[in-house]
């Protein structure tokens, strides 16, 4: 941008100084391009600054994105490279999260002046920004910087949306002050007739990334942004927060499903309110979010509420162990992804980012898992013996697919079986038996431990057991071997003993091969079964499959 190099830390300082960080924290703001771009060392940031300054920029340091590295022997492809990246930046962060706060503030000043930057670089940002940084800003809690970090990097990855929704959203808003004066109105007069403290009712408009995505997602038109008023109600404590939803929806009927109650089961990035949506008078819905003025302040800055906040009821023992909890949970999921680099930054992060579902166990213990989770998924979570033994779940005591989602509030109980273990069908993302990376790594890991010539002998049997299943008995295993780029049939037979290579690819490679094509049959001699009549299909033998959910298959 032209302007001195040292405004961009000292910009970063300031902006952590607002939210109260420790002088250490601000230490290493200052400091944290030293190491990179000079000669300065840690060991002399060390001596002159002190051991926790050091760590601190040494921390930071190590976060820089990685451009180049050799992973196996070979060029890392961009993918691994960010997953590398993504990997060291959660292990740095909880050993010290503080790092990566440094790191997130960096980042918004980055975002803040990139118009300086080339547009090959703009967008190389914008895209780390929305799918690391932004996310990880929203998992701490620190909404306020995820939504100007999305909304910068959209600014820059699709102007043109990114403007559209900008106007749309503002023109409703204002089109909406009125209705918004009335609707308020009603609430303080509800409320206020059954005796409870109303603090504020505000007008909280959807951020302009999460319009984005709503409208892309149902392919529709950038000018067609959600009219729906979404209100926050802030009360004095948390009984008048249930007193008051209690009132609402008999003032307003409440629409079933759209409920949730994260005052009793809290986040873990420390958010905390009552959701509900109901519908008004007029036959609009409203969107309440109803919470104190305390959970509101530790709401929307996450855990800088730590320093905000110190010695005040607002960050409390309790506050403080969850973040902890939450931080050790990340670290043991990347401490198991690390020892898989293939995963991917896909892999690595999903798990963390994801929207998370809360499911119970026998005894009421709360498990949070990625929404899509299955019974698999959290036997893993609870213990990695209970995920190779899982044989059955009862999901709230009916027995339960082991490949169906599991649904908020779920409970769940984990049938076992000393002489279960895990099954190659679980590793096949299709099947849909295993969605985080966590459960995907440990089921990996136990064939992995099958040694050299069982995995062979494994390999071999299931192999003949597949083209014998598909009426090819005699297909050549060499010619496997050639498609997957394997220099032998040994080395096949040992990716598929041990699950490197899946059943389900080799299935759709030999009928590639082999398939004839012709006309089709007559469909009037087609008989179709109606909904939800079972059928059988013959060959199908132990195989576990799943049909397409697009068309039929061909007769």
């Amino acid at each position: 941008s032209g302007e001195l190099f040292f405004t961009h830390p000292l910009t970063v300082a300031y902006y952590l100084s607002e939210y109260h960080l420790d002088a250490a924290t601000l230490s290493a703001a200052l400091l944290h391009d030293i190491a990179e771009d000079t000669r300065i060392s840690i060991d002399d940031i060390s001596a002159k600054f002190g051991a926790d300054v050091a760590r601190l920029v040494d921390g930071v340091t190590k976060l820089k994105d990685v451009t180049q590295g050799v992973s196996q022997g070979r060029a890392m492809t961009a993918d691994e490279m960010q997953s590398a990246s993504l990997r060291k930046m959660f292990g740095v962060m909880t050993s010290d999260v503080r790092t990566v706060i440094v790191k997130l503030f960096d980042r918004l000043h980055n975002m803040r002046t990139i118009a300086a930057m080339p547009l090959h670089k703009q967008r190389q940002k914008a895209e780390e920004t929305l799918s690391v940084y932004a996310p990880l800003a929203n998992r701490l809690g620190i909404w306020a910087l995820k939504n100007e970090l999305e909304a910068l990097s959209l600014e820059v990855m699709n102007n043109n949306a990114y403007r559209i929704i900008r106007q749309r959203r503002a023109a409703i808003q204002q089109e909406q002050q009125e209705a918004y004066n009335r609707v308020s109105a009603e609430i303080f007069d509800c409320l206020l007739s059954a005796n409870l403290t109303v603090r504020n009712v505000l007008l909280a408009p959807e951020n302009v990334y999460t319009v984005y995505q709503d409208l892309s997602t149902r392919g529709m038109s950038y000018y067609d942004v959600d009219k729906t008023m979404r209100l926050i109600i802030l009360m004095d404590d948390w009984p008048s927060c249930y007193l008051a939803l209690g009132h609402l929806h008999q003032l307003w009927q409440p629409v079933p499903g759209r409920f949730d109650d994260y005052i009793a089961v809290p986040r873990d990035n420390l958010y905390r309110s009552l959701h509900t949506t109901v519908v008004h008078n007029n036959g609009q819905h409203l969107k309440l979010r109803i919470r104190t003025v305390a959970m509101d302040k530790v709401s929307e800055i996450g855990v800088l509420a730590r320093w905000v906040y110190a010695g005040t009821p607002l960050w409390s023992e309790g506050i403080a162990n969850r973040v902890e909890s939450f931080l050790l949970n990340i670290n043991e999921n990347i401490s198991v992804e690390t020892q898989d680099p293939g995963a991917g930054v896909k892999g690595v992060v999903e798990d963390v980012f994801r929207k998370q579902v809360r499911v119970y166990t026998p005894r009421g213990d709360v498990i949070e898992l990625r929404q899509g989770a299955t019974p698999i998924d959290f036997a893993y979570a609870i213990h990695t013996g209970l995920g190779d033994q899982c044989y059955a779940a009862y999901v709230n005591e009916v027995l339960h697919p082991l490949n169906k989602p599991l649904r908020d509030g779920d409970r769940v109980r984990i049938v076992k079986s000393v002489r279960a273990e895990p099954q190659r069908a679980w590793l096949d993302e299709d099947l849909g038996y295993i969605q985080t990376n966590y459960a995907r790594s440990h089921a990996r890991r136990w064939f992995r431990r099958l040694s050299h010539d069982m995995a062979i002998l494994h390999g071999r049997n299931l192999l003949e057991s597949e083209l014998e299943m598909l009426g090819l008995p005699d297909y050549p295993h060499a010619n496997v071997a050639a498609t997957f780029k394997y220099e032998t049939t040994i080395d096949l037979y040992h990716a598929l003993g041990r699950a490197n290579l899946l059943l389900t690819a080799v299935a759709t490679s030999v009928l590639e091969d082999t398939w004839e094509h012709g006309p089709a049959r007559n469909l009037e001699n087609v008989v179709y079964a109606p909904n939800g009549e079972k059928f059988n299909i013959v060959n199908a033998n132990t195989r576990q499959l799943k049909l397409c959910g697009t068309c039929n298959p061909r007769p």
